[in-house]
């Protein structure tokens, strides 16, 4: 047998053997802490005296005999007889003296007991006696035990330090090099980072090592590699050799490192000595002798701490479940009352599975705000609040619970979030609910679109309490907040208008600037979501680009609730942008997302998709879902107002007029009753008067219109651009042109493509009666091509030019020099302008200036009109529109063509 590094206390060995066997008795105690190599080492004594010669009685001590006096004794009296049988001459009843003495007088003796401190006391007395007793014989004992072990006695060294030939060796745990040289001994390639790991995990402990390396190979599969999956070390898997090594030597460290042990594990992190020595129950000499014994074995780190999570797992895996259970509350307790962070709390009352006292209740209630991400498989902060809800006894804290946890749960599964609400609102109906709480469960209503129940939860709410960490007070929700009008019936419109139309165009900037400044966490999903909807609102084309950066946050991306409404803001974004295509395909991402999570806000995106299908043509693919399943009353919330609204244009796509009037009527009614009569979210006028344009009553569609343009919320230019085309619809034709020119610039301030190409379409035909038949062709091309670029095909196919449609943007090659005015009569003057604009040559190309003013005068202002409208002078309006006539070889206004003003089509900034 080879012995590495040991090579001092091999030589004291051989020592004290040639000792013996010149006839001096030797007394030699190995020490050792578990796992350090004294069984080995005694197994190396035992053959090196077999090999010169010993007799060599080699036993280990058994703990089960510890309580049966003379157990050991008894186990090396039938060794002994067993070697030499008792002759016919043996005098009868011999003992094992008798017995060691007759073997001392045939030859050296050599007598290796194990783990000496599980001896019993009468055993170890005798055997003491013995070695004093036989100085003079050819008897080594060579005794082993861990040196901080106190059940063999506390007078057992000075004991052995009595007898003259008394050999010490201890045995130290491997340093780094050691470490390294045992490893290469055993096969494996260790680079000097893996050495560093490989002892830092080991601790040195030589058992350690090896099982390391044992499991890094059946790993590998190869004995030449030594490093994890980060190439810096061997990396420990559960329930693997390192693993029931690091218990065994717990095990054999004694009762109290034991104790200690489970109570470092249990804490993990947060381990230290003092709270580990109140959730161990030792007191802090025993804590600091346990400590002393881990040290010892290697297994513990400099910091006080198990040396890896695998190390915690399998000391906690030696307990039975119950009692694991009871350990981590226990330790919950203990972390309590340092005053740790209520996070570090929770976990332990997480690991527990129990909550029951008051502050353990208000722990996991504290921690959830800083537990967002995963933890066993859950959301963490659901987690929390679950347990607490569980355990929960006092009614009204239990309310605040399921609040608190229905504003978590949304960011994993809305249905459940929407079903939490349900018992406080119930508290609340039955007068349960204090004013603080019923104004957080109106904020949690209204952010689910069940505002009717928001708004009656509003009245039971004080209006200067905050209730939620981010919230505005109560009273900002009720009248005479921003964008909020009153109802019909003169009820002010409360939690739905604050939900819904959170910002007007001028709070487009600070919404901006919020979305920039704030984290996404879920204290903060409430006001972020707010400001995203005021840009879907009022700058679709930038809500786009936030819906899509929101979107990869790493919260969201472990958020399905989140994902799918920042998906479902993203493809509402799109359908106001005229992206049928984009809309269509984050809509259904959101639906997916939901899966049979979503509940009523599954309408959502539903509703937008269906939207999307319709515009595109396909009517069939949107048919399959207009009639949704969903437990509950899905239509209590906010979204069936968006899907009542999908399935009414639907309706009027499919030639159906009256089954369309009767959805947005039905959606008007409901906005109404709800105090969410919002044009800018729900513009049910204008889609009824063009119902009601379908169905031959332009009068009613009329009435209509004019009430959607005196209400004062109804500014928004989208709503505004779509509410002009029809009233155009149902306008002397003299003023058809008009109100169709001041459309398109609403909606191309907007940068709606699709609601701008139905606009200009209109606005060809309107041209074509007033006689200008140029300038109609060049529109209706534009507004042909803006329906094909949105994918937009029914529309496409209606507004069809009669000539040339498929090549509108091929027209006529110019001459090289555009002014000539001849030319641009033979062309067609607006026309060919409109194309020279197109080609954009250097000159053609007008200043900022006069694009400015050109496509002022195109609309038929005057130049004292333009001059005011531009805060610039009379003179300097002609001036530009002398070089705009020049650089477009013009003569007149009447041929200044609309594309000027429409050039790019892009939405405007600001």
């Amino acid at each position: 047998m080879v012995l590495l590094h040991r090579d001092d206390a091999t030589a004291r060995l051989d020592k004290a053997l040639r000792a013996c066997a010149d006839g001096t008795a030797q007394l030699v105690l190995t020490e050792g802490a578990p796992g350090c190599g004294k069984t080995r080492f005694l197994w190396y004594a035992a053959d090196t005296a077999a090999a010169q010669g010993f007799t060599v009685l080699h036993l280990a001590a058994d703990p089960a005999g510890r309580r049966r006096d003379r157990a050991l004794l008894r186990r090396l009296t039938a060794v002994l007889t067993t070697l030499y049988p008792p002759g016919e001459d043996a005098a009868p009843g011999g003992g094992f003296g008798d017995l060691l003495t007759a073997a001392c007088a045939r030859g050296p003796v050599a007598l290796c007991v194990d783990d000496v401190q599980y001896a019993d006391r009468g055993s170890l007395d005798e055997l003491l006696r013995l070695a004093h007793a036989l100085r003079g014989a050819p008897l080594i004992t060579v005794l082993t035990r861990s040196p901080h072990h106190r059940s063999d006695g506390a007078g057992l060294h000075t004991e052995l330090l009595r007898h003259p030939g008394f050999v010490r060796i201890p045995l130290a745990r491997l340093d780094v090099r050691d470490t390294a040289e045992l490893a290469r001994f055993w096969g494996m390639a260790v680079p000097a980072d893996a050495a560093l790991r490989l002892h830092r995990l080991s601790g040195g402990n030589p058992l350690l090592v090896r099982a390391l390396l044992a499991e890094t190979a059946g790993a590998t599969g190869s004995p030449a590699d030594t490093s994890g999956s980060d190439g810096a070390g061997p990396d420990p898997e559960p329930g693997g050799p390192f693993s029931e090594a690091f218990v065994t030597c717990v095990r054999r460290c004694g009762p109290a490192a034991r104790r200690l042990a489970l109570a470092l594990a249990v804490l993990g992190p947060q381990a230290d000595l003092p709270r580990a020595a109140r959730l161990a129950r030792l007191g802090a000499d025993a804590a600091v002798r346990a400590r002393n014994v881990l040290r010892a074995a290697g297994l513990v780190t400099d910091t006080g701490r198990l040396p890896h999570p695998v190390a915690e797992s399998a000391v906690l895996a030696t307990l039975p479940a119950e009692q694991r259970r009871a350990m981590h509350r226990d330790a919950a307790r203990v972390l309590h009352h340092a005053l740790a962070e209520p996070v570090l709390v929770a976990r332990q009352l997480l690991a527990a599975g129990a909550a029951a006292h008051d502050w353990e209740i208000q722990a996991l209630r504290d921690a959830a705000p800083y537990e967002p991400g995963p933890a066993t498989g859950l959301d963490g902060a659901q987690a929390f609040l679950r347990l607490a809800r569980a355990g929960c006894r006092d009614e009204p804290t239990r309310h605040r619970v399921t609040l608190q946890l229905a504003s978590y749960t949304w960011r994993l599964h809305p249905a459940a979030a929407h079903r939490l609400l349900d018992e406080p609102y119930a508290a609340l109906r039955a007068g349960q609910l204090s004013p603080a709480d019923a104004g957080w469960l109106a904020r949690l209503l209204a952010a689910q679109g069940r505002v009717a129940e928001a708004d009656e939860a509003l009245a039971h709410a004080d209006p200067d309490v905050r209730p939620a960490p981010d919230g505005l007070p109560l009273r900002l929700l009720g009248t005479g907040s921003p964008g909020t009008h009153d109802r019909p019936g003169g009820q002010p419109a409360r939690a739905a208008a604050r939900w819904l139309v959170p910002g007007s165009r001028d709070d487009v900037g600070a919404a901006e600037r919020q979305l920039d400044e704030t984290p996404l966490t879920p204290a903060t999903y409430e006001s972020v979501s707010r400001a995203l909807r005021t840009l879907v609102h009022h700058r679709p084309y930038r809500a786009a680009a936030w819906c899509a950066r929101l979107a990869a946050q790493p919260l969201t991306r472990e958020a399905p609730g989140w994902q799918a409404a920042f998906a479902t803001a993203h493809a509402d974004a799109l359908l106001r942008l005229g992206d049928l295509d984009g809309a269509r395909r984050a809509a259904a991402s959101a639906i997916d997302l939901l899966g049979g999570r979503g509940g009523p806000f599954l309408l959502a995106p539903l509703a937008l998709l269906v939207q999307a299908l319709t515009e595109q043509g396909e009517y069939a693919a949107a048919a399959v879902h207009l009639h949704p399943t969903l437990p509950g009353e899905p239509y209590s919330t906010v979204h069936a107002l968006a899907f009542l609204r999908a399935r009414g244009r639907h309706a009027l796509a499919t030639g159906r007029p009256q089954a369309a009037l009767d959805e947005f009527l039905e959606a008007g009614r409901i906005a109404g009753r709800w105090g969410a009569d919002q044009p800018d979210l729900l513009p049910w006028r204008t889609d009824a008067a063009e119902a009601l344009l379908a169905l031959g009553r332009p009068a009613e569609a009329q009435a209509l219109i004019a009430d959607q343009l005196a209400l004062p919320v109804g500014t928004g230019a989208r709503v505004r651009g779509v509410t002009l085309r029809l009233s155009a619809a149902t306008a002397e034709p003299r003023r058809r042109v008009a109100l169709l020119a001041d459309a398109v610039e609403e909606l191309r301030d907007y940068g709606d493509r699709l609601e701008l190409a139905r606009c200009l379409a209109d606005l060809g035909g309107a041209l074509r009666l007033s006689g200008e038949g140029n300038r109609a062709g060049t529109v209706i091309r534009r507004a042909w091509q803006l329906a094909a670029d949105c994918g937009a095909v029914p529309l496409r196919e209606r507004i069809r030019p009669t000539t040339g449609a498929e090549r509108a943007p091929e027209l006529p090659e110019l001459p090289e020099r555009p002014g000539q005015p001849e030319q641009s009569e033979r062309l067609g003057g607006a026309e060919a302008v409109a194309e020279a604009v197109r080609r954009g040559g250097d000159d053609v190309r007008l200043s900022g200036a006069e694009e400015r003013v050109a496509a002022l005068a195109a609309h038929g202002h005057t130049n004292r009109e333009i001059a005011a409208r531009l805060f610039v002078s009379a003179s300097t309006v002609e001036r530009h529109l002398t070089c705009v006539y020049r650089k477009l070889g013009i003569a007149r206004r009447q041929d200044l063509p609309l594309e000027l003003r429409m050039g790019a089509f892009e939405p405007a900034e600001g």
